[in-house]
């Protein structure tokens, strides 16, 4: 892959042409999937074609499996409140052991059997907000399809950091290197240091949120349930994917040689790297004000 290839996709990001996608979300993680949900069925400047459960393991669930169940649930449930639904698929059920072994799921299927309808100058985007082992291994099973997908990740933290020991990437680090060391066409958004910015309050969301209908109070109540104190914030991580496609311009995207991901949870850095495309910046009050006015329209 060339700096010109990876080139036309930025451009062609910024060009703000409706992109169709696919969602890979760990659902019932946290609070901030179910606003890029939302979002994702409800923007007209991109189409969202399926969403995947992915599994994710924190106090919110007893392992990988259970995971991906409950967020395959809260997927149903919030294409219900939102009153719109696409196709959805369960996800892996452990992380991949090595990045030669796949693990095999309806959603790495999905994504397969997807990207085998387009094609490298039409390509499809893969938003990934979640571990990324459902589209790790369907690399592993079609590495061809790496020609007609884009894949958005919200994993790792920013390469300035320390260390990229991130929530999303650290889970599965095995997915990570694949996503990495593919050379699919990549477009990461980093989380410490970058999205972190995307933060809200409890009376900004009631504010613009609070009464518009049952959605909004569902995001508005869950998320007044997850925190707590006068001064509290939550970062809504995973919207910022989203933005790559519905406001681009919202995002400060370069393109630098992918870096490797170590065992420890670090990066090495070569310039003889294939290219990336790279988030090093955004725009939080465009971000949030465009999807408000999704939410709300």
């Amino acid at each position: 892959m060339s700096y010109k290839d990876i080139d036309a996709v930025r451009e062609a990001l910024y060009g703000g042409s409706a992109k169709k996608f696919i969602l890979d979300t760990d659902t019932y993680n946290e609070i901030d999937d179910q606003f890029a949900l939302a979002w994702s069925l409800l923007t007209d400047r991109a189409e969202l074609l399926s969403v995947n459960a992915a599994p994710f393991f924190n106090n919110r669930s007893s392992g990988p499996e259970d995971g991906m169940i409950k967020s395959y649930d809260e997927i149903l449930n919030i294409m219900k409140l939102v009153g719109c639904s696409v196709p959805a698929y369960r996800g892996s059920v452990s992380y991949l052991p090595n990045k030669e072994t796949a693990v095999e799921s309806d959603a790495a299927d999905n994504i397969i059997n997807t990207a085998r309808g387009f094609a490298h100058d039409d390509p499809l985007y893969v938003l990934a907000i979640g571990a990324i082992t459902n589209v790790a291994s369907a690399l592993i099973k079609a590495p061809e399809i790496k020609d007609s997908i884009v894949v958005v990740w919200l994993g790792g933290n920013g390469h300035h950091c320390h260390d990229t020991r991130e929530f999303n990437l650290i889970q599965d680090v095995p997915a990570a290197k694949v996503i990495f060391d593919s050379g699919v066409r990549l477009v990461q958004l980093p989380c410490a240091g970058v999205v972190d910015h995307l933060a809200t309050t409890m009376p900004e969301l009631k504010y613009y949120l609070k009464g518009k209908n049952a959605f909004c109070d569902y995001l508005v109540d869950i998320v007044d349930g997850y925190g707590g104190g006068m001064f509290w914030s939550k970062v809504i991580w995973d919207i910022s994917t989203v933005a790559a496609l519905v406001c681009p311009k919202s995002l400060d995207l370069v393109i630098k040689p992918t870096p490797f991901v170590t065992t420890d949870g670090t990066y090495s850095f070569s310039d003889a790297r294939h290219p990336m495309i790279y988030c090093r910046a955004l725009n939080r009050d465009m971000i949030f004000s465009e999807m408000y006015s999704d939410f709300t329209k």
